[in-house]
């Protein structure tokens, strides 16, 4: 690094010069725009990533419209600035001097390289050497891994209740939890995972299975064996309809704005798909395949990586109570693709699993402890493969309870709280893994556990 304390002088010398051999009667124009137009980072061996910095302005006073040089989109994690060959473009520059914290200054001469984690400004002269301008400085670098998930237990019990079934669901940005023990059904609500609030719930039979539970149009739903069909506007009172031709077996997923079910008729036994616009009234829309679930599957309605809706439903009890590892797909709730016919790598999955999409893979929770070492397994082609994640960045912690029966939800971004930015970011695009049966005693849980990677911390996605 030079510092060349005489440079100043020297080039407003030369220009004193160069005006006194032009002709008197010719008018020079110099000009006085120092502003800034660009900064850009050579790439070196070592460091890589520098050249794909881009930096801006962006404004830190609107009354003075003073601006500051950063780049948005932060380097790497680890990414080293302690020595950069950086270029700096302004409208006209004769002279650049950076500033640093220790108080030292330098003045660019385009072979120097530079400390920018000490760097706090920089200033320009026009060529007219009278006019400047001054910029703060910011290099974000990552300070974390932006690929790492942190996984945390952040409540050990909901509820002291020995619970039979149970079920998590996201509903107006409200997680609610709901179970019962066959005496009695109990209701929680939380924003955060952390905190629960007791609800109190009339209007479910208390052995009721929940886990077929559903957010549609404003109201949860959920059936029991028998032709009646659950809903709750206010996640309090639930009131009953029954339906006179069919028997509901289970909710599948809200797909097409319909809910949709799996049914079975009263006269001829068979099991069909009935989908729903308002929750009351339903309309069949074919058989069910051969080796398609019935009950305690996992199903997820979804946005495929080119924008088209699908469905996903995964294992679960055939309709005479067989055990199934079938992996169906399809774009409509009709036609259906058993994707296990051509991919065997869901074959660890338990009965009981939860399916959610997260960081643009679908993610499948309860896999069996006799066949996998790792609680879940991730899909980047819609479900067709599956394969266990890389446990360098993505591992439960050791003191998870494997399980099944678990609820998986995400919550998702929520409108920004311009007061609280911090905490509305950390807060959402989180996965909350809730309660559940150990696999290995069948005890129940009532735990939370949560998980997030940390690039959805990072304000620009």
């Amino acid at each position: 690094m030079k510092f060349n304390s005489f440079k100043s002088l020297l080039l407003f010398l030369s220009v004193v010069l160069l005006s006194s051999c032009l002709n008197t009667t010719d008018t020079t124009v110099v000009s006085t725009n120092a502003y800034f137009t660009g900064l850009k980072f050579a790439a070196n061996d070592s460091i890589p990533y520098l050249s794909t910095a881009s930096f801006s302005l962006v404004e830190i006073n609107a009354a003075t419209k003073d601006s500051m040089i950063v780049n948005v989109d932060s380097l790497p994690y680890k990414t080293r600035i302690d020595s950069v060959y950086p270029t700096f473009s302004f409208k006209t520059s004769a002279l650049q001097t950076l500033y640093f914290n220790n108080k030292d200054t330098v003045e660019l001469d385009g072979t120097d390289t530079i400390d920018f984690s000490k760097v706090v400004k920089i200033k320009n002269y026009s060529t007219d050497l009278i006019h400047f301008k001054e910029y703060p400085i910011t290099v974000n670098v990552h300070k974390v891994q932006p690929k790492l998930y942190v996984w945390n237990n952040i409540s050990a019990d909901i509820d002291s209740h020995n619970a039979t079934s149970q079920k998590a669901i996201i509903a107006d940005d409200v997680i609610y939890y709901y179970l019962n023990n066959g005496t009695d059904v109990y209701g929680y609500s939380s924003t955060d995972g952390k905190s629960w609030r007791a609800l109190t719930v009339s209007g479910l039979p208390v052995k009721t299975a929940l886990n077929d539970m559903q957010f549609f149009n404003g109201k949860l739903f959920v059936t029991k064996d028998g032709d009646k069909i659950y809903s709750s506007t206010d996640k309090f009172n639930w009131t009953v309809k029954t339906n006179p031709d069919y028997n509901f077996k289970s909710l599948l997923y809200v797909l097409d704005n319909k809910l949709w079910a799996v049914v079975q008729s009263k006269t001829d036994s068979l099991f069909r798909f009935a989908t729903s616009v308002n929750g009351d009234d339903w309309i069949i829309r074919g058989e069910i395949p051969a080796n398609f679930p019935v009950t305690d599957f996992a199903s997820l309605s979804f946005a495929s990586k080119t924008g088209k809706q699908k469905v996903i439903v995964l294992g679960g009890y055939s309709s005479v109570d067989k055990v199934i590892k079938n992996s169906w797909s399809s774009e409509d709730g009709v036609y259906w693709i058993d994707f296990s016919e051509q991919n065997k790598s869901l074959d660890t999955l338990a009965v009981g699993a939860s399916i959610i999409t997260y960081d643009k893979k679908l993610f499948v929770f309860g896999l069996r402890t006799d066949r996998a070492k790792i609680h879940f397994k991730q899909s980047i082609d819609d479900g067709l493969s599956w394969k266990m994640p890389d446990t360098t960045y993505n591992h439960l912690p050791k003191d998870f309870a494997l399980r099944t029966y678990q609820s998986v939800v995400v919550l998702k971004p929520r409108a920004y709280d311009k007061y609280d930015l911090k905490a509305t970011i950390e807060g959402s695009n989180r996965i909350f893994i809730i309660g559940g049966k150990k696999a290995t005693t069948n005890e129940t849980l009532s735990d939370v556990w949560t998980g997030k990677l940390n690039s959805k911390s990072f304000l620009l996605q």
